[in-house]
């Protein structure tokens, strides 16, 4: 089975030791750095003990460079079949977040309803956790093939510091995942995941820093989505994302096409 059908069948896909330890170690002290710099012009926005730095990443020195990494556009070009294009929807988060089953797309409460669900659909989003999470709490769940169902079995994604993972944004999934002590692989319903206390658990490995971003083929769900969520939802996000030209030029030369949705707004 191909990496492609892997990602379709299971709506999930790890790829391991993308990124080497050095590169891990750079992205983790850039993303505090810009962390501690915007916080002191309110940029930073807090949810429960996590915080995001406003702006998206391709405009962030240090982090920017990921989204045309090379590695990282080869496999976004293998999973969409075409020439992956970037749309500014990209954030980091530094801490732990709020838990719940969810899908990105916009046609995310009922499966099957709505445009998004057409064989058509190709977007998919890129989480770069710069820790391990094999068996330490704080990574992701996946309900398995939930990209073509309404639910699947509930799986950890088993990342370590230099993996990537990615997903069909309608696959429904779970961030700041937690671990139990001694059946690190069996999954809680989120409710009692929530509600447990945190001896239970198996604690994190260090400060979790984790990296999104979305990637797109240049079609009507990719436009549709730019105009619903991007333009209606992440307008203050867009309007503080600027690129430089040498940025552009490098996306270009590593074959992204980037989209300019501030001509949108």
């Amino acid at each position: 089975m191909t990496r492609r059908e892997e990602f379709q069948q299971q709506g999930f896909l790890i790829v391991r030791n993308v990124f080497t330890p050095d590169e891990v170690a750079q992205l983790r002290q850039a993303a505090y750095r810009h962390r501690d710099e915007q916080q002191q012009r309110g940029l930073v926005t807090q949810v429960k003990q996590a915080s995001s730095v406003k702006g998206d990443l391709l405009s962030k020195d240090g982090l920017g460079w990921v989204i045309y990494d090379p590695r990282i556009v080869a496999i976004a070009t293998e999973i969409l079949g075409d020439t992956p294009t970037y749309f500014g929807d990209s954030t980091y988060q530094i801490g732990t977040g709020t838990r719940g089953f969810h899908r990105d797309n916009l046609d995310r409460n009922q499966y099957g309803q709505g445009a998004d669900w057409d064989d058509s659909y190709r977007m998919i989003r890129f989480g770069v956790y710069l820790q391990n999470h094999d068996t330490y709490s704080g990574g992701i769940r996946f309900k398995a093939a939930s990209n073509r169902q309404n639910d699947g079995s509930d799986v950890f994604a088993d990342t370590r510091a230099g993996d990537v993972v990615l997903w069909d944004l309608r696959t429904l999934h779970s961030g700041n995942a937690r671990r139990l002590k001694g059946l690190t692989n069996l999954p809680l319903h989120v409710g009692l995941e929530n509600r447990l206390p945190a001896l239970l658990f198996r604690e994190q490995q260090g400060e979790r820093v984790s990296l999104f971003f979305s990637y797109g083929v240049a079609n009507h769900h990719l436009d549709r989505y730019v105009r619903e969520h991007m333009v209606k939802r992440m307008a203050e996000n867009v309007r503080l994302s600027d690129y430089t030209p040498e940025t552009l030029e490098k996306a270009a030369q590593n074959h992204v096409n980037v989209l300019d949705v501030k001509e949108r707004l």
